[in-house]
Formats: C-alpha cells, structure tokens, sequence
C-alpha cells in the first residue's frame, strides 16, 4: 500500500510539472510611422512580443537596408526611398524564437516641395504626419499683398482662394482617413491636428496679418484666425459645412477673436457644449487656438449676440 501510494504521488508530480515541454515565443511589433518622405525616422516597439513561459526574451531587429538593432524599443532612420521589410526576431534562453515582419514604405519628396512633419495627440494616441508643400505654391501665397491694418479683411477670401484647394484636398484625405468615418469624427480630427500641431503665434499689437492655410501649414504656427482659416478649409474640402465666427469675448460689443463654427446633427449632445441655430441649422463652436479644447466647448460663455461677423462655407 505504502509503496503503490508512493508511486503514484510520483507519478502525479512528476508527469505533469517536471516535464513540461519549453514553447517558442510570439513575435509582435509595432512602427510608427510606416511611411512617409526621406529622412523618414520610425520608432519600433515590441513590447506586444510574448513568451507562453515568460522566459526573457531577446529583441534583434533587421530593418530591411542593412542595419540592425537590438532592444524591445529601436529607433531607425531611413536615408532613401524604397520599400524595407523590417523584421523582428525575438528568442528566449533556450534559443526558442518566433519572427515577424512588417514592411515601411518610404517615398522621395517630389521635387520643388518640402516636406512638413506633425505631431500631435488625438483620443490619446500619438499621431504623426508627413505631407508634402508645393515650395512655389508657399511663395505665391507668401508673395500676395496685405495691409497690416485691424478690421479690413474678409476672412473668406483666404479660404476660398482656389490655388491651394488640391493641396488642402490631399491634406484632408489624410486626416479622414484617421477618423471614424463620420463627418463628426472628421471634424474632432481635424481639430485635434491643428491644435497640436500648429504653435500659437500672436500678431504684434494693432496689426493682423492673416495668412492663407498653406502658409499656417508650412509655417507651423499661427494666431486665431490663422488657425480658424486653416481648420474651416479642411472642413471644407470634405465638404463639411461650417463658418467663420468673428466673435466679441469680453462682451465690450466689438469682435476681438475668430473661431469656427461646425455644422453638427440634431443628435450632437455634449455636456456644456455651445450650439448656434443659424438658418436652421446647428453650428457647434470650434476653438482652434486654445489647447485642446474639444468640439462645442466654449471657454467665455458666448451667445448669438456675441456673433459679430460670419462667413458660411
């Protein structure tokens, strides 16, 4: 008794615990971005990589031009266009491995532009951009003639000028494809692009010198209506209807900043979020100079009186 008892206390410990089998890790990986315009920079991180045992892992990158890296995060740049396979092997102490590729694809810029790279944060996420100016198409804009006056511009001049459509068309593509898929989502995109992405830069005092979107663009910065320019022209390339707002916000009764106004559906319901009724349609306030704010907040409270000037598109 003693011994078949014995035996099989054996058998129980032995035959399960003692001998499990070692199993090869699973390779994963992210790149950000996957492509864009020379020198195109991309982070890797493989920290989705798993090993069923949780051995430690060993991280080798191939990044499909010859040069390599180690590490569970690498940094490479790619100097010449070209499609690369990059590829992540990862093994364990038992020399166990698991591979996995993903391909970046990078692009020359086209000659006579330059390329401009974004960053900014949307619903949390890092998003990174690279898109390609027309230089000349900058100079033309840079070129055009303004009088560095208050109160003397039509705003919507600088967003119908139809030089710039194709270019802002391009740029729009590429951030409803960052979406959802909505027209709302386009628009909190949007929104959360321009900014993060482009600085607030105040004119000198007693002088406004609006600049056209590709100017903001390539620039990098810009004020109020700078921005509110450049966002109502995205908007308006997917053809999302919305306005300009030259707008009184300390109530003394004369226009002090710009904003947007955003076209939203019936069902648009946010908690403390300002809405206008303008010829029977909804319009949500946009702030695009101001951190970020989310579409329909309002930080000074306004109201239809406080809309001093409007320019629909």
């Amino acid at each position: 008794m003693y011994v078949g008892a014995l035996a099989l206390g054996l058998l129980a410990v032995g035959g399960c615990a003692l001998f499990q089998p070692n199993r090869p890790p699973t390779a994963a990986f992210t790149a950000t971005p996957t492509e864009g315009y020379t020198p195109l920079e991309v982070t890797f991180d493989a920290s989705a990589s798993f090993d069923p045992d949780r051995d430690d892992l060993s991280y080798a990158w191939s990044f499909g031009d010859g040069s390599t890296g180690t590490g569970v995060t690498a940094t490479h740049t790619y100097g010449h266009a070209g499609s690369y396979d990059a590829i992540l092997r990862v093994a364990d102490p038992d020399g166990l491995d698991g591979a996995v590729m993903k391909t970046i694809d990078v692009q020359k810029a086209p000659d006579g532009h330059v390329v401009l790279s974004f960053e900014w944060t949307s619903s949390g996420e890092v998003q990174r951009l690279d898109f390609a100016v027309s230089w000349s198409l900058y100079l033309t804009y840079r070129g055009k003639l303004r009088t560095p006056l208050v109160d003397n511009y039509d705003y919507g001049v600088f967003v119908e000028d139809p030089l710039d459509d194709p270019t802002l068309e391009d740029l729009a593509d590429l951030l409803w494809a960052r979406a959802d898929g909505s027209t709302i989502g386009y628009a909190e995109a949007a929104l959360a692009f321009i900014q993060g992405s482009i600085a607030y830069h105040v004119d000198p005092p007693d002088v406004e010198w609006p600049l056209y979107p590709v100017e903001t663009l390539v620039d990098g910065e810009g004020d109020c209506e700078d921005t509110a320019i450049l966002y109502v022209s995205l908007l308006r390339a997917r053809g999302v209807a919305s306005q300009l707002a030259f707008v009184d916000t300390n109530g003394d009764g004369y226009p002090d900043h710009v904003l947007a106004l955003v076209a939203v559906p019936g069902s648009f319901a946010r908690p403390g979020a300002t809405v206008f009724v303008l010829g029977g349609t909804e319009y949500a306030v946009a702030e695009t100079a101001s951190g970020a704010l989310a579409l329909g907040s309002d930080p000074w409270g306004l109201e239809a009186g406080d809309l001093i000037e409007l320019w629909p598109f």
